[in-house]
């Protein structure tokens, strides 16, 4: 009886460890979210090419985001949740198709190709594009993939955009996290 009472015990404080990590608390001082313009980054394991499709293998959760001047911001949004906001926004990436630069490591040597984004599809720690090539090199299948990922326009994500929120870190600057 005594190891049935630990195991549900052990569940329930998983069960509200996961719960926290899904919706983490909004810290002290937080501000919503500016609009600004933003790049994103995306790695993962290993990147599969084919003439179509870009498959990033071992997709990190996360997608990092950061912005330029006037004021530099940093922040990450759940990946799966990027690819969802796909279509929203002042200048989504339905209407206007990002650029973007795929850099890979091949037999031990960096590669890198721009393309053109669309159609993103994740299932998993898998994350599927389709391209097209706008520099003179294609992309190649390799391993320790980023992608960079061209700018878009994110309005101060307010209300309509299910919120956001930046705060002060501790060198000073803004980090972000979209409310997607």
């Amino acid at each position: 009886m005594k190891s049935f009472i630990y195991g549900a015990l052990i569940a329930l404080v998983g069960a509200v460890g996961v719960a926290n990590a899904q919706a983490p608390a909004i810290p002290a001082g937080a501000e919503p979210m500016k609009p600004a313009n933003w790049l994103f980054v995306q790695v993962a394991d290993s990147v599969t090419v084919d003439d179509k499709t870009i498959t990033l293998k071992g997709v990190a959760p996360q997608t990092l985001m950061f912005t330029d001047r006037p004021e530099r911001m940093t922040g990450d949004a759940p990946t799966s949740s990027f690819v969802q906001f796909w279509t929203s926004g002042k200048s989504d990436f339905e209407k206007d198709p990002p650029n973007a630069t795929l850099a890979v490591t091949v037999d031990g040597k960096p590669v890198t190709a721009v393309v053109e984004l669309t159609n993103p599809v994740i299932n998993g720690d898998t994350l599927t594009y389709n391209y097209k090539t706008l520099s003179p090199d294609a992309p190649k299948s390799g391993t320790n993939a980023s992608l960079f990922i061209d700018w878009w326009y994110g309005p101060g994500w307010g209300p309509r955009w299910g919120g956001g929120y930046c705060w002060r870190g501790p060198y000073g600057g803004l980090h972000c996290r979209p409310g997607w």
